[in-house]
């Protein structure tokens, strides 16, 4: 496992764009977390000049609410690691350093291990980038410093790295599918924004709830702040066990389907 780890790594390792795109990813999430209290505090502000109702400040911040609210806008970027990865692995098709590692005794099982392992890189580094920002700004906005308040709902991390590894597990099987990243990114897109909420819009309720998308869009809720109870609105606060269980099922079999490609064709 580890040398096919370093196999996975040394693909990225030397390639300038890879790094490119990931600070890029990096630094987009970064920015988000970091400026979005003060841009919403900021249309808050606005809004309450002409509204009978003042609206009030709030944080974003404070543990141990941060980890949900940061789980979930973070969730809005998740496309970006997934047009990393469709990227690169498109690459090898394209170059064919996929036939030359089976040339070189490389099997079509440790080929595909290796595309799981950067799926994993990709939402371990997406968790890891959140729980710095999470623990930073929790640090400076917190008054209550316990380790009950500080870790109070770290959970949505876990359930953060869920989604983004589900969302990459489905970019994998359509870059395996389709092998070119141009094409790839199209129909990942097309598949993203409009046909499965197309798709929604005419199936029953109960079906459209459990579509791939809108399960692991529905594992972390809108969080329940200040302003939105403001409003009247009252927001799931917990992850729902079977939104759990049904993206644990897709990414399953978005990874099984995956690996049947990679064993049926020709690289």
């Amino acid at each position: 496992m580890k040398s096919l780890a370093l196999i996975a790594f040394r693909k990225l390792y030397k390639s300038r764009v890879f790094w490119i795109m990931l600070f890029l990813y990096a630094l987009s999430m970064s920015g988000m977390l970091f400026g979005v209290e003060a841009f919403i505090n900021k249309i808050a502000s606005n809004a309450s000049k002409n509204s009978p109702i003042p609206i009030p400040d709030f944080s974003l911040y404070e543990f141990p609410y941060i980890w949900h609210n940061l789980s979930y806008l973070a969730g809005f970027l998740k496309l970006f690691p997934a047009l990393i990865l469709m990227v690169f692995v498109a690459a090898d098709y394209s170059y064919r350093t996929n036939r030359l590692q089976m040339m070189m005794g490389l099997s079509r099982e440790a080929y595909f291990l290796t595309q799981v392992f950067m799926v994993l890189a990709l939402a371990l580094f997406s968790a890891v980038l959140l729980i710095i920002w999470a623990i930073v700004q929790g640090f400076v906005h917190s008054t209550d410093l316990s380790l009950s308040s500080i870790f109070g709902k770290s959970y949505f991390v876990a359930a953060y790295f869920l989604e983004v590894l589900a969302f990459l597990s489905f970019a994998l099987l359509i870059v395996t599918l389709l092998r070119k990243s141009g094409l790839s990114i199209i129909a990942f897109s097309i598949s993203y924004l409009a046909i499965e909420p197309i798709i929604r819009f005419y199936v029953p309720e109960v079906v459209a709830q459990n579509l791939p998308f809108k399960s692991i869009g529905s594992l972390i809720d809108v969080p329940n702040t200040s302003l939105m109870q403001l409003f009247g609105f009252n927001f799931r606060t917990y992850i729902d066990l079977w939104d759990l269980v049904i993206t644990l099922i897709y990414t399953v079999l978005f990874l099984i389907f995956t690996f049947w490609i990679i064993k049926r064709r020709d690289l």
